[in-house]
């Protein structure tokens, strides 16, 4: 999952068998470089979008 493929100018790249590890790091970047806090909801919905 990279912040490209949903429209961010970032190239962070993340790939992760455990789905709640996935969750937290996107969270944690989001909220770090982004300002954004997406839910747990939004990136699941983030993931299976990819």
């Amino acid at each position: 999952m990279t912040c490209r493929e949903h429209g961010f100018d970032c190239d962070f790249d993340i790939v992760s068998e455990d789905e709640a590890e996935l969750i937290e790091f996107v969270q944690t970047h989001a909220k770090s470089n982004h300002g954004i806090s997406p839910s747990e909801e939004d990136v699941r919905k983030m993931i299976h979008a990819a």
